[in-house]
């Protein structure tokens, strides 16, 4: 509680709601987050403004609260001189601008705990948008240094201590194989060795690969692309870092974290390639994902400014243009039927113009899961015709046979009533927009189960790779349609909501039908429910 008794909101409670304002789908990226065992922060350089469970309970066995105020992230770095390490004011610099320059392969921190001293591998990426806020990975390799200092060791030892030093030879190797992809090759490319798992996620078998060259994995008409800029750099001795692609046995493309070690000999000459790969394929789909998913949103929000302005402007200056004229009407009667022209414009824009506001908001509703659906029983004909009646004068100076098919007398549904003439509304609306010429039947029939309901027209229909997606929401038949793409989204969404199946069958140039299939029911009492 601030001054003037004003809640202040904690960095913790600030960054949440400045990534929650970037993507709605935040909770998803949360569990992401607090399902990994490396320990994740997100921090400006000194405070903790969110970290996942792993960070949090590391430090909270040490009686720790990184929220505390007087946490301060460099402040748990050790003052390590060794290569590798960072920590606050090395070399004048805070801990976090060697790592961003990437002067050295890796970075390491070392943690004073209550009983041992941990190192941690260190990877730092600013969050985006922002550039003030970082993602700190820390990944415990403890462990594997111990290994390694009890290598060093036991190398440096005589020789009645080799037996000891191999055998953890044998667990560092199998430390590193257990959860990456090895591989070696020679100087011309051919495979020498394969691990199991390198063996396992490509689906080959280990005698398959042995003699065969590397570029078997490359995608296919990118050899010289995938590998020309690899060979450049290794050999001349240099390590190559870089994110690969694979192809598997069954040509499924594969994304890996990939370094490839060029092993020399005593004269500094190269003999072999080493290649230790990490799979990063789910991390790439969802990165691209992500991008899709932003690059629509961007484009929704760009064609909906572009929908709002459109008839708002017309609004505007139809109205300003009757206000220029307002006196002179009484008087003049070509100005008086001017005005009126501008009136009647204006109206039919905002008409436009509120038509397109309750679509975002009934599409809202139904994301938030907010809209409610009082489910009674209709008798459906009757439905079908008043709906089809209000929307005759959509097809008003047009050469378009407007129809009504009837091949039952009544039937009764379930239903909100106002939803299903929506969903009409909608289809028919649609259908007059699309066809030109020809004619729009609206058509009720019965099964012996369900009740079905058709709108047909001989429009310009839909092409066949845009069926798959034509109801999800800010799609469109073709690019240059009119409308923000959310008519048929808003349809699917009311019909599932109410148990109905609903089908498209369309053919380019040859119009579409829309099928609305919904159960019939008896004489039963009335039901009502929402969700």
């Amino acid at each position: 509680m601030g001054e003037n008794g004003i809640v202040l909101q904690t960095p913790k409670e600030l960054l949440k709601q400045r990534v929650r304002s970037i993507d709605p789908d935040f909770r998803y990226y949360k569990s992401l987050f607090n399902a990994t065992p490396e320990l994740i922060v997100i921090t400006d350089g000194n405070n903790v403004l969110d970290a996942n469970g792993a960070f949090i309970r590391f430090f909270s066995e040490q009686g720790i609260d990184v929220f505390a105020p007087d946490f301060m992230l460099p402040n748990v770095f050790m003052e390590v001189h060794k290569y590798g390490y960072v920590y606050d004011g090395y070399e004048m610099r805070r801990w976090y601008e060697p790592i961003f320059e990437k002067t050295k392969e890796h970075y390491r921190v070392a943690i004073a705990g209550a009983l041992k001293v941990s190192d941690f591998n260190i990877v730092v990426k600013m969050l985006e948008p922002t550039d003030d806020i970082m993602i700190v990975t820390l990944t415990d390799i403890t462990e594997l240094m111990g290994y390694k200092c009890a290598l060093e060791e036991s190398f440096r030892c005589s020789i009645e201590h080799k037996e000891e030093a191999e055998v953890l030879l044998r667990q560092y190797d199998r430390a590193i194989n257990v959860t990456n992809l090895v591989s070696k090759s020679d100087l011309d490319g051919t495979l020498t060795y394969v691990n199991d798992a390198f063996c396992n996620v490509l689906k080959y078998e280990r005698e398959a690969l042995l003699g065969d060259n590397v570029l078997i994995f490359c995608v296919p008409n990118e050899d010289d692309v995938c590998y020309e800029n690899i060979w450049n750099v290794i050999e001349k001795g240099e390590i190559w870092k870089g994110v690969l692609e694979n192809i598997d046995r069954d040509g499924e493309i594969h994304h890996f974290d990939t370094t490839i070690i060029p092993i020399l000999d005593k004269k500094g000459e190269v003999i072999e390639y080493l290649s230790i790969r990490h799979e990063i394929t789910e991390m790439v789909r969802a990165k691209e994902e992500a991008i899709q998913m932003l690059e629509a949103k961007s484009k929704f929000f760009d064609q909906i400014s572009h929908e709002l302005r459109t008839p708002l402007n017309a609004v505007v200056n139809f109205t300003d243009q009757a206000l220029e004229n307002f006196d002179e009407m009484f008087e003049d009667e070509v100005i008086r039927n001017l005005v009126k022209i501008y009136l009647d414009r204006a109206y039919k824009n905002s008409q436009s113009l509120l038509h397109l506001i309750n679509s975002l908001l009934d599409m809202a509703k139904l994301k938030s899961g907010k809209e409610t659906f009082a489910m009674e029983r209709y008798e459906a004909v009757q439905l079908v015709r008043e709906t089809f009646e209000n929307c005759s004068s959509l097809h008003k100076n047009t050469e378009i046979e407007y129809r009504l098919n009837t091949k039952i007398s009544f039937v009764w549904i379930h239903c909100d009533p106002f939803k299903f003439r929506q969903i009409l509304t909608n289809l028919i609306s649609n259908a007059l927009k699309f066809t030109q010429r020809g004619f729009i039947e609206v058509r009720i029939y019965e099964t012996e189960t369900e009740c079905c309901i058709d709108v047909e027209d001989s429009g310009s229909g839909i092409a066949q790779e845009k069926l798959a997606s034509i109801f999800e929401p800010f799609q469109q038949a073709r690019v240059h349609d009119h409308g923000t793409g959310l008519g048929l989204n808003i349809v699917r969404e009311y019909a599932r909501a109410m148990n109905f199946t609903l089908d498209i069958h369309s053919k380019e140039g040859a119009g579409s039908r829309f099928s609305l299939k919904a159960k019939k029911i008896g004489t039963e009492a009335s039901v009502g429910w929402s969700i």
